[in-house]
Protein backbone atom coordinates (compact mmCIF):
# COMPACT_ATOMS: atom_id res chain seq x y z
CA UNK A 1 0.00 0.00 0.00
CA UNK A 2 2.74 2.48 0.95
CA UNK A 3 4.51 1.78 -2.34
CA UNK A 4 1.41 3.12 -4.14
CA UNK A 5 0.55 5.92 -1.74
CA UNK A 6 4.01 7.43 -1.37
CA UNK A 7 4.61 8.49 -5.00
CA UNK A 8 1.16 10.06 -5.18
CA UNK A 9 1.72 12.09 -2.02
CA UNK A 10 5.23 13.00 -3.18
CA UNK A 11 3.83 14.46 -6.43
CA UNK A 12 1.02 16.20 -4.53
CA UNK A 13 3.55 17.94 -2.30
CA UNK A 14 5.74 18.92 -5.27
CA UNK A 15 2.88 20.52 -7.17
CA UNK A 16 1.70 22.11 -3.92
CA UNK A 17 -1.95 21.12 -4.25
CA UNK A 18 -4.01 19.68 -1.41
CA UNK A 19 -5.37 16.22 -1.86
CA UNK A 20 -9.11 16.07 -2.55
CA UNK A 21 -9.34 13.80 0.49
CA UNK A 22 -7.06 15.89 2.73
CA UNK A 23 -9.93 17.52 4.59
CA UNK A 24 -10.76 14.06 5.95
CA UNK A 25 -7.31 13.56 7.40
CA UNK A 26 -5.87 16.93 8.38
CA UNK A 27 -7.19 20.20 9.71
CA UNK A 28 -7.65 23.01 7.20
CA UNK A 29 -4.92 25.01 8.94
CA UNK A 30 -2.52 22.08 8.38
CA UNK A 31 -3.31 22.04 4.67
CA UNK A 32 -2.68 25.79 4.52
CA UNK A 33 0.52 25.46 6.54
CA UNK A 34 2.03 22.99 4.10
CA UNK A 35 0.84 25.05 1.13
CA UNK A 36 2.42 28.23 2.48
CA UNK A 37 5.52 26.87 4.21
CA UNK A 38 8.58 25.78 2.24
CA UNK A 39 10.15 23.96 5.18
CA UNK A 40 6.96 21.93 5.72
CA UNK A 41 6.98 20.95 2.03
CA UNK A 42 10.66 20.01 2.30
CA UNK A 43 9.98 17.64 5.21
CA UNK A 44 6.88 16.21 3.53
CA UNK A 45 8.88 15.61 0.33
CA UNK A 46 11.61 13.90 2.30
CA UNK A 47 9.16 11.74 4.22
CA UNK A 48 7.23 10.53 1.17
CA UNK A 49 10.32 9.91 -0.95
CA UNK A 50 11.86 7.82 1.85
CA UNK A 51 8.61 5.91 2.34
CA UNK A 52 8.62 5.03 -1.35
CA UNK A 53 12.29 4.03 -1.46
CA UNK A 54 12.02 1.87 1.66
CA UNK A 55 8.77 0.22 0.51
CA UNK A 56 10.33 -0.52 -2.86
CA UNK A 57 13.43 -1.89 -1.12
CA UNK A 58 11.29 -4.25 0.92
CA UNK A 59 9.80 -5.60 -2.30
CA UNK A 60 13.26 -6.15 -3.78
CA UNK A 61 14.89 -7.79 -0.77
CA UNK A 62 17.65 -9.36 -2.85
CA UNK A 63 19.99 -6.40 -2.33
CA UNK A 64 18.94 -4.44 0.76
CA UNK A 65 22.13 -2.37 0.80
CA UNK A 66 21.04 -0.31 -2.21
CA UNK A 67 17.84 0.54 -0.33
CA UNK A 68 19.72 2.34 2.41
CA UNK A 69 22.00 4.09 -0.07
CA UNK A 70 18.97 5.22 -2.07
CA UNK A 71 17.32 6.57 1.08
CA UNK A 72 20.47 8.54 1.90
CA UNK A 73 20.59 9.89 -1.66
CA UNK A 74 16.97 11.06 -1.36
CA UNK A 75 17.61 12.83 1.92
CA UNK A 76 20.89 14.35 0.74
CA UNK A 77 19.50 15.67 -2.53
CA UNK A 78 16.41 17.14 -0.87
CA UNK A 79 18.48 18.91 1.80
CA UNK A 80 20.98 20.32 -0.72
CA UNK A 81 18.21 21.35 -3.13
CA UNK A 82 16.36 23.17 -0.35
CA UNK A 83 19.58 24.94 0.63
CA UNK A 84 19.86 26.15 -2.97
CA UNK A 85 16.25 27.39 -2.77
CA UNK A 86 16.97 29.27 0.46
CA UNK A 87 14.69 27.10 2.62
CA UNK A 88 17.43 25.79 4.92
CA UNK A 89 20.85 27.10 5.89
CA UNK A 90 24.41 25.82 5.41
CA UNK A 91 24.55 23.36 8.34
CA UNK A 92 21.57 21.49 6.88
CA UNK A 93 23.16 21.53 3.42
CA UNK A 94 26.32 20.06 4.95
CA UNK A 95 24.22 17.32 6.53
CA UNK A 96 22.81 16.67 3.06
CA UNK A 97 26.35 16.40 1.70
CA UNK A 98 27.17 13.94 4.47
CA UNK A 99 24.14 11.84 3.50
CA UNK A 100 25.31 11.76 -0.13
CA UNK A 101 28.84 10.79 0.96
CA UNK A 102 27.41 8.06 3.20
CA UNK A 103 25.46 6.67 0.22
CA UNK A 104 28.62 6.59 -1.86
CA UNK A 105 30.52 4.78 0.89
CA UNK A 106 27.69 2.24 1.25
CA UNK A 107 27.85 1.51 -2.46
CA UNK A 108 31.63 1.18 -2.81
CA UNK A 109 32.46 -0.81 0.32
CA UNK A 110 32.62 -4.53 -0.39
CA UNK A 111 29.70 -6.60 0.82
CA UNK A 112 30.73 -9.23 3.34
CA UNK A 113 29.24 -12.62 2.70
CA UNK A 114 27.43 -14.36 5.56
CA UNK A 115 28.64 -17.83 4.62
CA UNK A 116 32.39 -17.95 5.01
CA UNK A 117 33.67 -20.92 3.08
CA UNK A 118 37.37 -21.44 3.39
Amino acid sequence: MMCNLAPLNFVKVLINKPSPMAHHFVAKRSEECQKNCEIARMWATMFWSLQFVLALGLLLVQRPRWMFAAAKICVGLILVANFNLGVVKLPIALAGGFELLSALILMILPVQSKDKTE
